[in-house]
């Protein structure tokens, strides 16, 4: 089933490009022509969705199988899931707009447990079972990945399968036994695919275990089939190198969470804080080379159009060949104006040339996670590091010209005092007092950020109890008290959504029907603070006679079964008990990098090893072919763009970007501007409305060569995306007038339904024809104020009927100091002249666009 959605819909809803799929880089593959069809979701709004690496990675993958197709979809927002749910359409994925519930495999990344109602409302609004039992053979298999599957108990009445660990192997062996599986006539029907997924590493199927409890504790596992294997080990890749990263990144139309490239220097961590479940779980440390990762990030940049490069990782300054790796970035890319990035900087390992080198395009803020406020409390977390690197790091910085530093912390960590509260604050000040100290100036801005900390499965502190929602507010505002200065910027979690986080992440799977109740409540989106619901949750557990503090507040034994522990990413039971006993003595455990191995059973457990490149004693030799410099050149060309219904709902900013990002990829010498910050020499003669299209957008930029016209015309139509074509192009004089300054006038087509006598419309034309004023109220966000329309229009208004409806065409004026809108003059005609018509259902086209009634590149 393809969906098509209706117009007006997409006029209706904010930010409608988030559901019109056709960006840059898209895969589409004949549905007919493979035998596994997967959809992959992550289940909130696209542009957080866009933004995960590990997505791009398997998308990438699975669509380089030629029996296996893969396509997207995302959380609908609040406005659109009310359109959906009110005109009965289905979730759907962006490629091939189909159905989700026509596919075979439906995955869900899972990266932290608020989007977990998420799940469920995507599951709904594809009309697809909610729990794993009640599917039937004509629905998808719901699966899981992600940091959640360490413990995915509360939720797992709602999934058939689970992958643990690392996808790239591991999604392929999935798609290979659903095929033989297939192939077979589907012997034993949903049943005998997750029986066959059982001889799989790293696959959980919830479905053959049981839990089993006494009058209140979860006490054990009954396995229901043989094979099922007791422990689930994670899957993990052992050499980097010699998996697939991304090669053909989609380049999304409109801004998201993480709109760059994103280079993945290593995996894993072994740091050991201890309150760190990713540094846990994603062990051991396992490097790309620099090689790799300079190839991958030069094809990045050209398959692109990014300017920005962020360099990571659990904790990227740990890469053990960083100032080799930022060298040869910045020799090849340097022309290119590329802005590169690290998610955070370690204070033990900051380095100013570093953070120089990183920032020379665009100098920014510094951010460092001393996450507690004194040196006791940062042993007991084993943070390793001391209040005297991190004022060693800020005065170096400042010295260097640096005013802003932005510092994480967490409260509510095991043992923390109030002592260690004020220490946040101390803290704070000292950084400030600092920076007054070494530049005699008062413009430093600290900005303190601090989280609640939710205890998480296998972690030393997996067995310690969170505290309360009262004593967190007190906290905070015990914290807050201690502020005064006002260069100190305060900002804190909602402790609620804290509190719920730390109850679903050592849950079992009593709370599944909490979370379908609290879905059923009302709640989704929970991970955003304007919309999270916490009267729905708390309704939910009462609905459900369910103690919540159970699950949070509760210490645990450590000899107590734990919910999770059968599925492990291998760090063993033992070195966590130890862990925990050396922080409640605040003794540290060092880096197994920097000393040998401490004993945290991963590598044993997995069998893989360790990679760190700074253990081999070899030079890193790359090419420098293809560096040598140009002579400069500046020409300008001026191009007319034709921009399609693939594209209408793209803002003017939006559709910009898209040229900007298309001349960059088309591997010609972009010229840039000078200063401080260089952008691209690019100008378009006039914005068009969001849901407009156009035979006629014009374009002036310029390249820093003189190369022939059609050849450019050819390099950048290979790069823009379908809906967006070049149709002439030309080179123009240095001293030719800016097209701002050559446009007046613009004509449009407009097709809207219209079932009324043709009559009527002819009337309405007349009258707006024949009056000699009409005023039209503009309101926009910051003001309203009135237009006189008839003095802007340039042609009359001429009706005619066609198939369906109507067809509506004019001309306006442009002046300096503006223009009316064709959207305003259909308007003025419904509701001046009695145009009976759905404004939200036309269709506007721009047909021509001129100066002085000539096109633009002949004038």
């Amino acid at each position: 089933m393809k969906i098509n959605l209706p117009y007006e819909v997409l006029q209706k809803v904010t930010k409608p490009v988030r559901y019109t799929g056709g960006e840059f880089g898209i895969v589409k593959k004949k549905w007919d022509d493979v035998a596994c069809r997967i959809v992959l979701a992550l289940p909130d709004v696209y542009e957080v969705g866009m933004s995960n690496l590990g997505l791009s990675i398997l998308y990438g993958i699975m669509n380089e199988r030629e029996d296996t197709l893969c396509e997207r979809v995302y959380a609908p927002w609040i406005d659109m899931e009310d359109e959906m749910r009110q005109r009965s359409i289905p979730l759907f994925a962006l490629e091939s707009k189909r159905a989700v519930k026509d596919f075979d495999i439906f995955g869900f990344s899972l990266q932290y447990e608020m989007i977990f109602t998420n799940v469920l409302n995507m599951l709904d609004l594809a009309g697809i079972s909610l729990r794993a039992v009640d599917r039937t053979d004509n629905e998808p298999f719901v699966i899981g990945g992600g940091p959640c599957v360490y413990n995915v108990e509360p939720i797992a009445e709602f999934f058939d399968f689970f992958v643990v660990g690392e996808g790239e192997e591991i999604l392929n062996e999935v798609a290979e036994n659903f095929i033989a599986w297939k192939n077979s006539g589907k012997v034993g029907g949903r049943q005998g695919f997750l029986k066959k997924l059982l001889s799989v590493n790293g696959i959980y199927v919830p479905s053959f275990y049981e839990p089993i409890y006494d009058d209140k504790n979860f006490i054990g596992w009954k396995k229901l089939d043989s094979a099922a294997p007791t422990t689930i080990y994670k899957r993990v890749v052992q050499d980097l190198d010699a998996v697939p990263f991304v090669e053909h990144p989609i380049v999304p139309f409109i801004d998201i969470v993480h709109n760059r490239v994103a280079l993945e220097l290593f995996r894993g961590c072994t740091r050991g804080c201890r309150f760190c479940q990713a540094g846990m779980c994603y062990r051991p440390v396992r490097e790309r080379s620099v090689e790799t990762l300079v190839d991958y990030a030069l094809n990045l940049i050209e398959r692109t159009g990014y300017d920005e490069i962020s360099l990571t990782s659990l904790s990227s300054a740990d890469y053990s060949r960083l100032n080799c790796l930022v060298d040869w970035l910045m020799y090849y890319l340097a022309k290119r104006h590329v802005n590169f990035s690290l998610p955070s900087l370690r204070i033990d390992s900051f380095s100013v040339e570093l953070a120089e080198k990183l920032q020379a395009v665009r100098k920014s803020g510094l951010t460092f996670a001393p996450e507690a406020g004194t040196q006791r409390l940062r042993d007991v977390i084993n943070k390793n590091v001391t209040e005297q690197n991190l004022l060693n790091a800020c005065a170096a910085a400042f010295e260097k010209g640096w005013k802003t530093v932005k510092l994480y912390f967490m409260m509510g960590l095991p043992t923390e005092t109030d002592e260690d509260i004020a220490g946040i604050a101390d803290l704070a000040q000292k950084v400030v007092d600092l920076y007054r100290q070494i530049t005699n100036r008062r413009d430093v801005k600290v900005t303190l950020s601090v989280a609640c900390f939710v205890p998480k499965p296998f972690t030393p502190f997996q067995w310690y109890g969170q505290i309360s929602l009262a004593e967190f507010e007190r906290r905070q505002k015990f914290l807050k008290s201690l502020i005064r200065d006002k260069a100190i910027n305060y900002n804190y979690h909602d402790a609620k959504v804290s509190v719920l986080e730390g109850i679903i992440a050592r849950g079992d799977r009593r709370l599944s029907k909490v979370i379908e109740t609290a879905w059923r409540n009302g709640a989704k989106y929970d991970g955003w603070s304007d919309l999270f619901n916490f009267d729905a949750w708390q309704k939910a557990f009462d609905e459900c006679n369910v103690d919540a503090k159970y699950f949070n507040e509760r210490d645990r034994n450590i000899y107590e079964p734990l919910a999770w522990d059968h599925t492990s990413p291998g760090v063993s039971k033992n070195f966590l008990v130890a862990e925990w006993e050396k922080s409640q003595e605040g003794k540290i455990t060092y880096d197994c990098r920097w000393i040998n191995c401490v004993g945290c059973g991963v590598c044993g457990n997995l069998d893989v090893n360790v990679i760190d490149y700074s253990r081999e004693k070899r030079e890193v030799i790359l090419s420098l072919s293809g560096h040598s410099s140009t002579p400069k050149q500046d020409t300008i060309y001026r191009v007319q763009i034709r921009k399609g219904a693939e594209l209408a709902f793209l803002s003017h900013l939006e559709y910009v970007d898209v040229f900007r990002k298309a001349l960059l990829r088309s591997g010609l010498h972009a010229a840039y501007s000078e200063g401080f910050n260089p952008h691209l020499k690019i100008s378009f003669a006039t914005a068009l409305g969001v849901g407009v299209t156009s035979d006629t957008e014009y374009v002036d930029f310029v390249l820093a060569a003189n190369v022939d016209a059609a050849k450019v015309m050819a390099k950048l139509n290979a790069q823009l995306p379908t809906g967006a074509e070049i149709v002439r192009i030309k080179k123009i004089s240095a001293k030719a007038p800016a097209l701002t300054a050559l446009v007046d006038f613009s004509r449009y087509e407009i097709f809207v339904p219209f079932d009324e006598d043709f009559s009527v419309a002819e009337l309405a034309a007349k009258k707006f024809n024949s009056a000699q004023k009409i005023f039209y109220n503009r309101v926009t966000p910051k003001k309203s104020r009135e237009i006189e329309v008839k003095s802007l229009m340039a042609e009359s208004v001429k009706v005619a009927h066609v198939d369906g409806g109507l067809k509506i065409n004019f001309g306006v004026k442009i002046k300096q100091d503006g223009t009316v809108k064709p959207i305003e003059i259909l308007k003025v005609l419904r509701d001046e002249c009695g145009l009976n018509v759905e404004v939200l259902a036309a269709k506007i086209n721009r047909t021509a666009l001129l100066s002085r009634g000539k096109n633009l590149l002949d004038v």
